[in-house]
């Protein structure tokens, strides 16, 4: 099992699976759940500008992500 991320305890219990099927653990000294391998998709400056720029112009959510192809979240 990983070590918790937060306190480095061994103590940690397989708590199902995120979104994307990656295993999600539980540590029982802390109570904090995490990921072993997280991936963070971070979303550049210039894309951020581009959604602002079209929320503005009264498009909805769902079809400004699937133009910058970003996640609705």
């Amino acid at each position: 099992m990983p070590c918790c991320p937060s306190c480095t305890s061994k103590q940690t219990v397989k708590n199902g699976h995120i979104h994307t099927g990656k295993q999600r653990y539980l540590c029982r000294t802390y109570g904090r759940q995490f990921v072993e391998d997280p991936t963070n998709k971070i979303i550049d400056t210039e894309t951020r500008e581009l959604v602002d720029r079209l929320l503005l112009e009264r498009i909805s959510m769902a079809g400004i992500a699937r133009a910058v192809q970003v996640s609705e979240q």
